[in-house]
């Protein structure tokens, strides 16, 4: 059921933060993958929520995909998934909806941000490791990609996305910033990021399990981010779930961060 994948969605162009309350997935350990590259878990690895949310949205995705009125195509999203794997009815993709049109929302807003930026274009995603944004979205030319993902996933999905011909758009740039590093605002930084430019940061998909967690990335993007960058994308329902609602605030129908 969709139920489990309660959370947030939120959005601010840096001050003040304004979030927007939504639902999203749940994450966690180890991953493998088989002779022909296909990710699954390890035997004792089964229940991993980590790998099972990131291959379920790449699966809802390529559902989403061969549609007859899809709202968004992800060419790259089959890559991720088994041969063997099930998929569920339509009564599954109408309760997966929320996720789907967290997507679309994402994706125009990412591409809106950088055509409407002249020069350097500065997008940093915060992802599970399996997103195909890179590749499938239509970045103008001087995009800087930047993706924070769990360093394994990451590295195993570029595999498998090379494998079927995933490319950059001409003239754009991606790099990876593993969630594991000691300091991901310097890490950041030494691969490129600019801080006195604008950026558009968005997240879906990153393991954020606390409150604390999220704390700590509002502060990474707000030692990076310049007047007029943006944060928008959705938190896992452990997170809204916590003591959050405590530091927001709400006026005119959204909530602020204070």
């Amino acid at each position: 059921m969709y139920g489990m994948y309660c959370s947030t969605i939120l959005g601010f162009s840096h001050n003040p933060a304004t979030v927007f309350f939504n639902k999203s997935i749940p994450y966690a350990s180890k991953t493998s993958t088989t002779k022909n590259g296909s990710f699954r878990a390890k035997p004792n690895d089964e229940n991993d929520p980590l790998l099972q949310a990131a291959i379920n949205a790449a699966s809802l995705r390529l559902q989403e995909t061969l549609q007859p009125e899809p709202l968004f195509h992800d060419p790259y999203a089959g890559c991720f998934i088994s041969p063997q794997f099930r998929f569920d009815d339509k009564k599954q993709r109408s309760s997966s909806l929320h996720y789907l049109l967290t997507t679309k929302f994402i994706d125009d807003k990412l591409v809106g941000f950088v055509n409407q930026t002249d020069g350097l274009k500065q997008v940093v995603l915060l992802t599970d490791g399996m997103d195909t944004r890179p590749y499938r979205l239509r970045w103008p030319t001087l995009t800087r990609i930047f993706d924070i993902s769990p360093d394994r996933i990451f590295k195993e999905a570029t595999e498998k996305l090379q494998g079927n011909g995933a490319k950059l758009p001409k003239g754009c740039l991606l790099r990876h910033i593993p969630l594991e590093s000691s300091n991901i605002q310097q890490t950041l930084s030494a691969d490129g990021f600019n801080g006195n430019r604008s950026s558009i940061w968005a997240i879906q998909g990153l393991p954020v399990m606390t409150l604390s967690s999220f704390e700590e990335i509002l502060i990474t993007v707000s030692g990076l981010a310049t007047k007029g960058c943006s944060f928008l994308g959705v938190l896992p329902a452990q997170v809204v779930e916590t003591n959050i609602g405590d530091e927001y605030k709400r006026k005119d129908g959204k909530t602020v961060l204070e």
